[in-house]
This record gives C-alpha cells, structure tokens and sequence, in this order.
C-alpha cells in the first residue's frame, strides 16, 4: 500500500558499526548513522528505513548492529515500528549493501527506484570509492548496487542491481595451515 511516487527514495539503509568494547551496544559511529536516517526518513525521503547489521564487533559481541540500530530508532526518534526493516546477517559493508539489494527485492520494494545509504562521511567516501568496488568483485563476485549520486557527504543514492539476488559468485574461504 506504499506509494512509491510521494518519495525520492524507496529506503534509507544504514550499515551497523560496531562499538569497541563488549559493553557497548550502539557505538558513537551507529548512533551518528541512526541520528541521519531519522532525520532523512522524518523528512520523508523514503517510507522505510533498513537497518543492517550482525553480531560483529567486537568479536563475541552480545549485541546485533541491526537490531541495537533498530531498538534506538525506536526509542530515541519517534520512527514507527512498521517502518523499520532490520538485516541481522551482515557481517562488512559489502554484505550491508549486498543484503540491502536482498531485502529490497524481498519486501516488493521497486528495484528501479533509487535507495538512499547513509554514513558517516568518512565512511561514505570509502563505499563510493573504486577501492570499495574492487573489494565487493573480490569477494563476492560482483557490485551489488550502482552509484547515481551523492546527495550529501553523508549520503550514496544507488539502484540495487538484480545479481545480488543469487549466490554469492566468489567465496572467501579461510587458509589452514
């Protein structure tokens, strides 16, 4: 019952960072994150909000990036439950834009039309970059979104692309010796 057409973007998705301590569940760097995504999504830029994130930093984390994300949306920034989709899964930022791709497709949300990914512009400057590209060929096989534009310095404008929806063409397996 979404109509698509009231919003510039389809979903402002917002990958974990994980705090440096095991006591922490939302580091400064994830609340930066969320803080953007509400203030974009309040002023309607996309009816949905996509928090991606796993049990990744610090290693034997508690806490899922994802669902602290989601919890902090909720509680600090007035964002309704129905409008937050959460991914659990992703473990780097090349399975954050990969999973993104995922859970567009997943939840019926159009393919052809532009989704918003919001960072801290140190970060942003990384997943726009060719360096950022190469990792995502190396390790799994393709680029998962296309650049359009950057809005903001805090923020990519991409198209999810359709080969993200298959296996993953390259595996990372880990050396033994």
């Amino acid at each position: 019952n979404t109509s698509w057409k009231r919003y510039p973007y389809s979903v402002i998705v917002v990958p974990g960072a994980g705090p440096a301590d095991l006591k922490t569940a939302l580091s400064e760097g994830g609340r930066i994150r969320i803080e953007l995504a509400a203030k974009a999504y309040h002023e309607g830029n996309a009816p949905f909000i996509l928090v991606s994130g796993g049990y990744v930093h610090p290693s034997q984390t508690p806490y899922s990036e994802a669902v602290e994300m989601k919890t902090a949306l909720l509680r600090d920034y007035g964002v309704p439950e129905s409008a937050i989709l959460v991914d659990p899964h992703a473990r780097h930022t090349t399975t954050n834009m990969r999973n993104a791709a995922r859970e567009i497709y997943r939840y019926g949300i159009p393919m052809k039309k532009p989704a918003l990914v919001v960072l801290d512009s140190s970060h942003i400057g990384y997943v726009t970059s060719q360096t950022f590209a190469d990792r995502c060929v190396k390790e799994l096989g393709y680029l998962p979104f296309q650049i359009l534009n950057r809005p903001s310095d805090t923020s990519m404008a991409f198209l999810p692309k359709v080969e993200s929806l298959r296996q993953d063409l390259k595996r990372k397996v880990p050396e033994f010796f």
